[in-house]
């Protein structure tokens, strides 16, 4: 018998199995996109409340709320893949031979870069895979490695500064920077924490997202959140 999944709320699922057990499997994803919409658009509040006011101390509140957006963003994206992967009534489950040694063990999927693992899951469902090369695709890539810039901060002598420049000039134009800095502040953590940057990274997570469930289609009643988010 197949397990039973029963609405709890958007953010998790109860899994009653054929022994009556119950387990709760989180939708974090979803957690963490609410949380990146909301940041976001307390950074849209303060930039406007403070239009004409210039640098100041309300810029520490806002890079507060663009950072958290950011991560959030980038979190829902791995989430989501993860949380694919691990439900036991999802299609993904039977294609392995040995699901804890394949996806858990050193060396499985769990262990792949974040968008390898959408590969990863069209490749078991014998689906095309994404352009690496598409304008998605890229645009995906720049806001994990936007987020590891902001996790892993180094500054700007540090050997990686070719990596983050590359980054730099990939997103430069992409979204209006912050009103309140100049093109002589830091691109990543300074001019990048604005409400623009934050609405092209949610808008470029959708857009993978909507990729990857068109063609996979693996729970659309999960997704069903996922699009009230969308704005």
């Amino acid at each position: 018998m197949q397990p039973i999944v029963l609405g709890a709320s958007v953010s998790e699922q109860v899994i009653v199995s054929a022994s009556a057990s119950a387990r709760i499997i989180a939708n974090f994803a979803w957690q963490h996109m609410m949380a990146a919409t909301t940041f976001r658009e307390q950074v849209h509040t303060l930039e406007i409340a403070h239009a004409s006011d210039g640098f100041g101390s309300h810029f520490e509140l806002i890079r507060a709320y663009a950072s958290a957006s950011l991560m959030s963003t980038a979190s829902s994206l791995e989430a989501l893949i993860n949380e694919f992967f691990i439900d036991p009534n999802c299609k993904l489950r039977p294609m392995f031979a040995d699901f804890d040694r394949e996806f858990w063990a050193r060396g499985g999927i769990e262990m792949k870069p974040i968008l390898m693992k959408y590969q990863e899951a069209l490749k078991l469902l014998g689906l095309p895979l994404m352009d690496e090369a598409s304008a998605i695709f890229q645009d995906a890539e720049a806001l994990i490695n936007l987020r590891n810039s902001l996790v892993h901060y180094k500054p700007t002598w540090d050997p990686d500064q070719p990596k983050k420049a590359s980054l730099t000039s990939y997103l430069a134009g992409r979204y209006p920077i912050s009103p309140f800095l100049t093109n002589r502040d830091d691109f990543v953590t300074m001019q990048s924490m604005s409400y623009g940057c934050c609405k092209w990274a949610i808008d470029t997570a959708f857009a993978l997202i909507h990729e990857f469930d068109n063609a996979a289609r693996l729970n659309d009643d999960k997704m069903k959140g996922f699009w009230n988010l969308e704005t």
